[in-house]
């Protein structure tokens, strides 16, 4: 009897919880359309503390899709530098050879020169690979960093803030174009660097390469970004002329609901997060969304629930003790497990988490735990998609959207959690929504800046504002 009560108990504790992660349609709605005032509040203020910053890429020309030529691109994401040499060869099409380079802890939260002598030594590497360290033209390259930029032009940009785990000292103002152009020199290496863009800005650059009427694109990965299309007319912070052109507006929407915190409903465990990041009150929509996080939050619940004898029957591991130690893709694999006994999630718990020993009920309630925090994930991301799609008032003719990363190409089921969402705030609708996912989508884009730069100098030049 004693174990009916304990195991009711649990059931009760998980019931709860549900009810603190879950969001109903009618809160999907309400913080889209909430997104949607800070989106056109952020395109008036050049105000650096805007709810939603709404950064200009000076990006104004799309893709033809019949752009060719070789070119570089440099991105630094996450833990990575990626460098990638592209052919671009028209209709869509292109060769990409590419190699991945891993940050080290220290460089991450280390000088801004120590940063691009990094990248530097990188494209040196990747040039003796690709045999191009002696080409007799300089190569184009364009760069791609996924933090939030302040620009004046397409090769002007500054990092107005480092997320994610980076905290880079010295780089106040300074003009990452020209500091890894001087690395570059310095290296004599043939490559001129003429373009800078944010991650989602390349994302939806390079999915325009294939699809030409693609809006917007969203990217879910170890941060979470959104860029789109918008119109020059509505972008009244910056003196553009009155006319149907329009720009790449990198939106920063990880932002949202940082200078009001109950926009967004948090849970105990959220706080907790947040209050214990690196930057603390910075990017808390990112912290509910992105995999640098979702990780970190199961690890505070499941801590929660041990702590109160629901889960393992009062049994401890030092894992689960150490902060970022439950890494999203653990998660995944437990939410895909469908076995009868939960084999998969009991080699996560017992194998890699070190737990002793798990029962059943352990191991559903552990799943359990996962699915609600993946799919709250996944519904903050359609709430932030359909913000834009109404904004631009884009559904009546149907529109593409480009969404990336490895939380949406490799979470279990987190596509088809976005689709529900948005079949939710738009019912029949929604299915003239297509999304597509485009492969490589930071390197391709920063490349295809490049090419665009190279072809058109005035996208270069500093704007007056």
């Amino acid at each position: 009897m004693a174990t009916i009560v304990a195991d009711n108990i649990k059931e009760d504790a998980i019931n709860e919880l549900g009810v603190q992660f879950y969001l109903s349609t009618e809160q999907l709605k309400t913080m889209s359309a909430q997104i949607v005032r800070d989106l056109s509040n952020g395109l008036k203020s050049n105000d650096p503390k805007s709810a939603i910053p709404m950064l200009p890429s000076w990006i104004s020309q799309h893709p033809t899709g019949h752009e060719k030529g070789e070119c570089l691109a440099l991105d630094l994401s996450g833990s990575n530098v990626r460098v990638y040499l592209i052919n671009f060869s028209g209709f869509g099409h292109m060769h990409i050879r590419q190699l991945k380079y891993s940050v080290k802890e220290e460089t991450k939260t280390g000088s801004i020169n120590g940063l691009i002598d990094f990248m530097a030594e990188c494209l040196d590497s990747f040039l003796t690979f690709v045999s191009k360290s002696h080409s007799k033209q300089p190569i184009p390259l364009g760069l791609c960093l996924s933090f939030p930029l302040r620009q004046t032009a397409l090769n002007n940009a500054a990092v107005m803030r480092w997320t994610k785990d980076f905290d880079i000292q010295g780089a106040d103002n300074k003009n990452i174009v020209d500091l890894l152009q001087t690395a570059i020199s310095k290296r004599r290496l043939p490559v001129t660097v003429k373009a800078a863009l944010n991650g989602a800005s390349s994302c939806l650059l390079a999915h325009c390469y294939r699809t030409l009427d693609t809006l917007l694109a969203v990217v879910v990965s170890s941060g979470t970004n959104a860029a789109y299309w918008e119109k020059f007319s509505q972008i009244e912070k910056f003196p553009l002329s009155d006319t149907d052109d329009e720009m790449i507006i990198n939106t920063e929407w990880g932002r949202f609901g940082d200078n009001k915190f109950d926009t967004i409903p948090h849970t105990f465990y959220d706080v907790r997060v947040n209050r214990q990041s690196i930057n603390p009150g910075v990017h808390v929509f990112e912290k509910m969304i992105s995999g640098l996080y979702l990780g970190e939050i199961v690890r505070l619940i499941v801590v929660d629930f041990m702590d109160k004898r629901l889960l393992f029957d009062g049994q401890y591991s030092t894992e689960w003790n150490k902060p970022h130690n439950f890494d999203s893709s653990y998660m995944s694999a437990m939410e895909l497990d469908d076995s009868a006994e939960l084999d998969d999630v009991q080699h996560i718990l017992e194998k890699i988490m070190n737990i002793p020993s798990t029962t059943l009920v352990d191991r559903k309630m552990a799943k359990r735990i996962c699915q609600l925090v993946g799919t709250r994930a996944a519904r903050l991301t359609a709430a932030g998609i359909s913000a834009i799609i109404t904004k631009t008032r884009s559904m009546e003719h149907g529109l593409s959207i480009s969404v990336e990363g490895t939380v949406y190409e490799h979470y279990a089921n987190f596509p088809d959690k976005v689709v529900s969402a948005l079949h939710e705030i738009y019912g029949s609708d929604a299915e003239k929504i297509n999304i597509g996912i485009t492969r490589d989508c930071n390197g391709v884009g920063a490349g295809l800046a490049a090419i665009i730069a190279a072809d058109s100098p005035n996208l270069r030049k500093k704007s007056t504002s």
